[in-house]
């Protein structure tokens, strides 16, 4: 006779952890929005005193949004009793769209960063070997912080996940569903502040892009 499958009993500490990145990547969202219409390019609007950042201020709103969804999803997890063990598959959702959260903020921090530096490298030509080092090198790392949030992370929190296979799975396309649901809405923001350069590619080679975010900054 199969041995019965023992209940699932995640420490509240785990959760808790989880909870406090969420609430420090809250604020440093809540931070950007507040400064980035300070920094160069973006989109011009007729009747509004700064530029629109339209690709960064999608995706630190997006950012806030998962947080604060990722924040719920924690919370119903843990039970109502004296020790407050994480008994819900919830928790595992919450973790993933905390990671994806946080590949948004990284979105929103340094894509616009990225331009404002190449504007600045623009300015002073007599460093512009300084300048390109240190272009470089803020890609590679935001770059990989990004690949690390938006692909390693829900894939780890799946792997060492303890529910059952059949729930891991269906998170696991749930996820996927909501990537492509969101490389599909920043795909868009990019034609729509690109509108006025031409040239953008089409929807879907955009989605794809997506994907691969960091390579177009």
């Amino acid at each position: 006779m199969a041995e019965a499958r023992k209940p699932v009993r995640v420490a509240v500490n785990v959760m808790r952890a989880r909870q406090t990145v969420v609430g420090f990547n809250i604020a440093i969202v809540s931070f950007q929005i507040a400064q980035i219409s300070r920094l160069p390019g973006g989109l011009k609007v007729s009747g509004l005193e700064h530029a629109i950042h339209l690709r960064a201020d999608i995706a630190l709103f997006t950012a806030l949004a998962l947080a604060l969804l990722s924040l719920l999803a924690l919370t119903l997890s843990s039970e109502f009793d004296e020790v407050g063990y994480c008994t819900r598959w919830s928790l595992v959702a919450g973790d993933i769209l905390m990671y994806l959260s946080l590949a948004h903020t990284v979105t929103g921090f340094f894509a616009p960063l990225d331009f404002a530096l190449g504007e600045f490298a623009a300015r002073i030509p007599t460093h512009a070997a300084a300048m390109a080092v240190l272009h470089t090198a803020l890609r590679v790392v935001a770059g990989a912080a990004w690949f690390l949030a938006i692909y390693a992370g829900p894939l780890t929190a799946l792997k060492q996940s303890p529910f059952p296979r059949t729930t891991n799975i269906a998170l696991g396309i749930a996820y996927l569903a909501l990537l492509m649901v969101l490389c599909w809405v920043g795909a868009l923001s990019v034609q729509v502040e690109t509108m006025d350069t031409g040239g953008q590619p089409s929807l879907l080679l955009g989605v794809l892009k997506e994907l691969v975010q960091p390579f177009r900054w």
